[in-house]
C-alpha cells in the first residue's frame, strides 16, 4: 500500500469541544483477544456509532451514508480482558493509530465491562471530511500486548499489502438504499459497518506481520442497537476485523 504511519493528529483539526478532523476512507480496526481454543462463539466488543449535533449525542446507524462537516466517534465496550489496536486506514492512503492513544500514557490495555472511545484523544469526537468513499478501520485484540512494526518494515511471508489509495471507481462509491431513502429519507449503504476481512485480502502493512496467525471469523449481534462481535466457534485468537465507514462530499 505504501502507505506511512502519521500520528493521529496529522489531518486532524481542532474543533470545540475537542471535535477532531481528518480524511476519511477506509477504517481498519485490529482486536487481538486471549480466547484460544474455545469451541463456542465469545464475545470480544461491542461497538457503537456516536454522533454529535449541537450539545446532543445519539448513536446512529454503523450503515449511514455520512455527510462532509458532520461530527462522529465510536464507543466500544469490552467483553474481554486484553489489548486493543485500531489502525486507520485513510482516502489519502496515510495510515494512523487511533487506539491507544499517542504519548507515554497511552494504553491499549481494555478490561471486561468498561466502554472506550475511538480515536483515544479527549472526547473521540472527529469531522467527517474527505473525498467521497469508504474509511476502513482494522481492529486487533491480544490477550498479550503486540507491538505493531514501524513504518516501511519488511513484507514477511509475502502477505498482499493494500496499495497506495487512487480514487475507487464509482461503482465502489457508497450508494444510497433508494427503498431505504424513499421510506425514511435516510442515506445508508449495505455495505458499510462491521465486517468480516475476507481471506487473502490485502491489509496495511503495519499489520503484515499479524495478517500471517490472526483469525478471521467473526460472528455478528445486535445488541440493542450496538453491533456485537464474537469469535466464530472454534476460532482462536488474536482475530482481526474491519469496520468500514461511509461518507461523501
Amino acid at each position: 500500500m505504501g502507505m506511512e504511519f502519521v500520528s493521529v493528529r496529522v489531518g486532524l483539526q481542532k474543533l470545540t469541544g475537542c471535535a477532531r478532523r481528518w480524511s476519511i476512507a477506509t477504517l481498519l480496526f485490529v482486536v487481538a483477544g486471549g480466547l484460544y481454543g474455545q469451541n463456542a462463539a465469545s464475545s470480544l466488543l461491542s461497538i457503537r456509532l456516536e454522533q454529535r449535533k449541537g450539545d446532543a449525542v445519539q448513536a446512529v446507524p454503523q450503515n449511514t451514508v455520512f455527510r462532509n462537516g458532520e461530527i462522529l466517534r465510536f464507543r466500544l465496550t469490552s467483553q474481554i480482558n486484553g489489548y486493543l489496536y485500531v489502525l486507520d486506514k485513510g482516502t489519502s492512503g496515510n495510515a494512523a493509530v487511533l487506539f491507544p492513544a499517542s504519548g507515554p500514557a497511552g494504553s491499549n490495555r481494555i478490561e471486561v465491562g468498561r466502554n472506550y472511545l475511538v480515536p483515544a484523544e479527549g472526547e473521540g469526537w472527529f469531522e467527517v471530511s474527505g473525498p467521497t468513499g469508504f474509511d476502513v478501520l482494522y481492529f486487533l485484540v491480544s490477550a498479550t500486548p503486540i507491538d505493531l512494526p514501524r513504518q516501511g518494515s519488511a513484507n514477511p511471508g509475502g502477505e498482499p499489502v493494500e496499495p497506495k489509495a487512487a480514487p475507487p471507481p464509482p461503482n465502489l462509491l457508497p450508494r444510497c438504499d433508494d427503498e431505504i431513502f424513499k421510506a425514511r429519507g435516510e442515506c445508508v449503504d449495505a455495505s458499510a459497518g462491521v465486517a468480516p476481512l475476507a481471506p487473502g485480502a490485502p491489509v496495511p502493512r503495519e499489520l503484515v506481520p499479524l495478517a500471517r496467525t490472526a483469525s478471521r471469523d467473526i460472528v455478528l449481534t445486535d445488541e440493542d442497537g450496538d453491533t456485537g462481535i464474537q469469535s466464530a466457534p472454534a476460532a482462536k485468537l488474536p482475530i482481526m476485523y474491519t469496520f468500514r465507514l461511509a461518507h461523501r462530499e
